[in-house]
């Protein structure tokens, strides 16, 4: 692919939110005969990305965490939820 010169700051926010829009809602169709657990399944994926992050920083010396990449990875967590949620609403 050529090099057209162009660049995207922060790019990789996007790339987060889309690998934990989707680690979410596989979890959210594993548990989709169990409702309740929704919430609990997005809860469990932010805390997971806020627990990456945190050890990036503590247990790395060549990458650090980055609030940014939570709040990314809570976003795309949030999104599957509510996309589950608008798929599988009760009529």
């Amino acid at each position: 692919m050529p090099d057209t010169g162009v660049t995207v700051a922060n790019i990789d926010k996007v790339y987060h939110s889309f690998a934990y829009f989707t680690l979410t809602i596989v979890w959210l169709l594993s548990f989709y005969k169990i409702p309740q657990k929704k919430h609990l399944v997005t809860l469990s994926c932010i805390i997971f990305g806020i627990i990456i992050e945190v050890l990036q920083t503590v247990l790395t010396e060549h990458r650090t965490g980055d609030i940014l990449d939570v709040f990314a990875n809570s976003l795309g967590s949030l999104l599957a939820l509510f996309v589950f949620s608008m798929i599988f609403k009760k009529k």
